[in-house]
């Protein structure tokens, strides 16, 4: 791509991110984004063939990256021993949080983007992905431990699913409401504090 193409990229990208953030994916204007990158509506489709395409292209990247990064996390720690497993789990999911959070921060606007404004797209279940991610090892936990919070009904697959959905929720109300990154890690360590007590309660009733 030469440098007129990609800054003519750069610009749509940017007016594109504009003008989602201000309206949201359904209500923004494709003539307003290549009104402002100073290009014409036929210049926009030799690069995108939609403004559906042109928000992918804006959040994937973020996406995807946090996605891996949720995966590898879950998957390195699903590869510990039993004992490891029993020893590690609540530090574990504390280190976790705040890399996860941290992650979010580093690509805040994208976030924005996929929290506020993604209705009609196909990134609105966003969160619903990470959740059926965090239920699967979950069960693969209690399963690899033998732990009994299943048998013995302190927990079934719809209540960890609820449990799932309100942690990531509450975790990207930090992004919905626009928390300096300093009050959004102090809001974190408070809710994982929460949740933690929770989840001893279900895994060690005791």
């Amino acid at each position: 791509m030469c440098t007129d193409d990609l800054n003519t990229l750069q610009k749509i990208m940017a007016e594109g991110k504009k003008e989602f953030l201000d309206k949201g994916f359904k209500d923004a204007s494709l003539r307003n984004i290549v009104k402002r990158a100073g290009v014409t509506t036929g210049a926009f489709y030799g690069y995108y063939p939609d403004k559906k395409a042109l928000f992918e292209a804006l959040v994937s990247p973020a996406v995807e990256g946090l996605r891996a990064m949720f995966m590898t996390a879950q998957q390195e720690f699903d590869q510990l021993t039993e004992v490891e497993k029993q020893k590690a789990i609540y530090d574990y999911s504390s280190n976790e949080v705040k890399k996860f959070i941290a992650y979010v921060y580093d690509y805040f606007d994208e976030f924005k983007l996929l929290i506020s404004c993604a209705e009609g797209t196909d990134f609105s279940d966003f969160i619903h992905d990470l959740v059926e991610i965090e239920v699967e090892y979950t069960m693969r936990f209690m399963e690899s431990t033998g732990n009994d919070a299943l048998a013995s009904g302190r927990a079934t697959p719809e209540l960890l699913h609820i449990i799932s959905s309100a942690f990531f929720s509450a975790v990207f109300e930090t992004v919905k409401h626009d928390m300096p990154r300093e009050m959004a890690d102090n809001y974190i360590d408070s809710l994982r504090q929460f949740f933690t007590a929770g989840w001893k309660r279900i895994f060690n009733p005791q």
